[in-house]
């Protein structure tokens, strides 16, 4: 009774932080969070009109993922949608504060659920699925414009043309850097812009008009971060996201886990990141992607599962310092295919955050690329790390490494098949390596002379005669 009590008591806590009362049309003070953020100027709109709520500690938390239903109650109120549906999904119940806000959403029919009849309301929205909800809620066209971001091979084919409207109407904008994202998780400030846009492109609308936003995505770092993780669970087997983004809960302050992202993405590796709020241990485990499942429990990720019987394609855990980015590698993907990371967070006490989802997608391979990485043993001063690559018939091709400090850059492909680190100097020593070895056959490098409680990147490469495989990256840690 007490979990359920405080789940209800998180569920409200969540929408009054993210509605604030139309009745509120004073000036409210610049929160910290959100002074120098590139959406400075349309939060502060969105909470001077009442648009939008803060948090009891001031703060607004614009990078903060925002749930599938905190934003369709948002679209509801800013469009002005009253009329409810009948909902039939088996995981919307009538007591939830989401059931109302889901039943306008589908009424005005520019959102559905799943085909398992679920709707999972905590669930983070992502990028790609913004631009499908634009799409419909404005009824843009359904051409085939063409899309123009670098990471186009990563959207779903079912959201490609509604991307491509929504971005021709600057509706939801690409990166600086030419990309969509279209997987990342979206942000309560991301969430604004595109709402506040959205609303300017609908004819007629009888919902409060907001001032645009001058656009809808943040310009990123050098390496994007999309969003903060959902509401975290009080324990292990809490299910995905918990809560309803709210932020309450009682007195105890539980983990999350921001800015989870991933850098270089090969044909059978990613690179992640994850920044914890606490000090404690991050855990994951690799799903292959799908649209309909529900992710695992902060238990299940533990313990290297997908659901209760099956266990992640890759899955581990990294000791992580709160406030401190931290990466890790995955490994034992396939080529050219989708992929969820599911992150978790446990703090010192035992405390777990919710279940955050990252979406990849690896590159495409060829006959000659890298097919396995992996480690065998790490001591305080020595790494073995394996990599195998091609297929059956495919001529012998050079297999490269080289290896640089976690702290340093990444060097280029070219690079890398020179054995030279980023500053283009030649590696030597067990800095770099070839070796002349038959296709598909598991290849044992043995690393020495490595710093003990150190972290080390591993670049693998292959060269066929200067044409060259994508490149793999391999994160260890020596103890």
């Amino acid at each position: 009774m007490k979990k359920l009590w405080r789940g209800l008591t998180a569920g409200v806590l969540g929408i009054s932080m993210l509605l604030g009362s139309l009745g509120s049309v004073s000036a409210a003070p610049a929160p910290k969070d959100i002074q120098g953020h590139w959406a400075q100027k349309q939060l502060q709109s969105w909470l001077d009109k009442g648009y939008l709520g803060g948090y009891p500690d001031g703060t607004v938390k614009p990078n903060k993922a925002i749930t599938r239903g905190e934003y369709v109650a948002l679209i509801n109120r800013l469009f002005g949608f009253t009329e409810a549906a009948t909902l039939n999904f088996t995981d919307v119940k009538k007591s939830n504060w989401v059931y109302s806000e889901v039943a306008k959403a589908v009424k005005a029919g520019y959102i559905g659920g799943y085909e398992n009849n679920t709707f999972r309301a905590n669930n983070p929205l992502t990028r790609q699925e913004a631009a499908v909800i634009a799409a419909k809620l404005l009824k843009l066209s359904t051409s085939s414009t063409p899309l123009k971001f670098k990471d186009n091979a990563q959207i779903a084919a079912w959201a490609k043309v509604a991307v491509a409207s929504a971005a021709e109407k600057k509706i939801i904008n690409g990166y600086p850097d030419g990309t969509f994202g279209p997987k990342k998780s979206l942000t309560r400030a991301e969430a604004v812009g595109i709402i506040s846009n959205s609303v300017v492109h609908k004819p007629g609308t009888g919902g409060v008009t907001p001032t645009p936003a001058p656009t809808a995505t943040p310009a990123p770092s050098a390496t994007p971060v999309p969003s903060t993780s959902p509401t975290a669970t009080p324990a292990p087997g809490g299910g995905s996201g918990g809560g309803t983004g709210g932020g309450g809960g009682g007195s105890v302050t539980l983990p999350s886990v921001s800015n989870v992202t991933y850098g270089h993405v090969g044909s059978v590796t990613a690179d992640v990141y994850v920044t914890p709020s606490v000090t404690g241990a991050v855990y994951y485990v690799v799903a292959p992607y799908s649209m309909n499942v529900t992710a695992p429990t902060a238990a299940q990720v533990k313990d290297g599962l997908i659901n209760a019987t099956t266990a992640g394609v890759h899955f581990g855990q990294v000791a992580a310092t709160g406030g401190t980015s931290v990466a890790f590698s995955v490994y034992g993907l396939t080529a050219n295919t989708d992929y969820t990371v599911y992150v978790a967070l446990a703090d010192a006490s035992g405390n777990w955050s919710g279940v955050t989802p990252l979406q990849v997608k690896t590159a495409p391979g060829s006959t000659w690329s890298i097919s396995q990485v992996g480690i065998t043993n790490l001591t305080t001063a020595t790494a073995d790390v394996y990599a195998a690559y091609g297929q059956a018939g495919t001529p012998v091709t050079p297999l490269k490494y080289v290896v640089v400090k976690a702290t340093d850059a990444d060097p280029t492909a070219q690079q890398i098949s020179e054995g030279k680190n980023s500053d283009g100097v030649i590696l030597t020593g067990t800095w770099k390596g070839t070796a002349s070895v038959a296709p598909t056959v598991k290849h044992t490098f043995a690393l020495n002379g490595l710093t003990a409680n150190t972290a080390y990147k591993v670049f693998f490469i292959t060269d066929s005669n200067g044409t060259l495989s994508p490149v793999e990256l391999l994160r260890i840690h020596t103890k």
